[in-house]
């Protein structure tokens, strides 16, 4: 049956269709008495089922309003870890300037070492020039 011949069906039964739909709206505390009395079976489902019904919209009303907790949770966690972040990377910052500066200094350092190092050795050459009888 495609969409326009169930149309036609659901329209050719507009009577058994509406009453139906009118079996599926809510009863009143009032019209659920008077089915109560009428057929207790199928008025303790029908408040059976309210009651189960009330009980999930509980639930999920519990359970959004834990996930907005969680979701306030998680942005506050966020805040604070990006301004960490953000620290930690100017301290990187400053401390990757100063080790350059200390391996500059330790650098010079060495190579002042050297030239001391140097002036104190003598160079053979020197030494036989020193060994000599000094000229009269």
């Amino acid at each position: 049956m495609d969409g326009g011949s169930m149309l036609l069906a659901v329209t050719k039964e507009e009577g058994v269709f509406g009453e139906v739909m009118e079996a599926k709206k809510a009863m009143t505390a009032e019209q659920l008495a008077e089915l109560a009395a009428i057929d207790p079976k199928r008025a303790k489902r029908i408040l059976a089922n309210r009651q189960s019904a009330a009980r999930s919209k509980e639930r999920k009303t519990r359970y959004i309003s834990e996930l907005e907790r969680k979701v306030q949770t998680l942005q506050t966690e966020a805040t604070t870890l990006s301004a960490q972040l953000t620290l930690y990377q100017r301290d990187t910052t400053g401390l990757t300037a100063e080790n350059m500066e200390l391996k500059l200094r330790l650098q010079t350092m060495e190579q002042q070492a050297q030239l001391r190092d140097g002036q104190k050795t003598i160079p053979p050459q020197l030494i036989h020039l020193l060994l000599l009888p000094m000229p009269r």
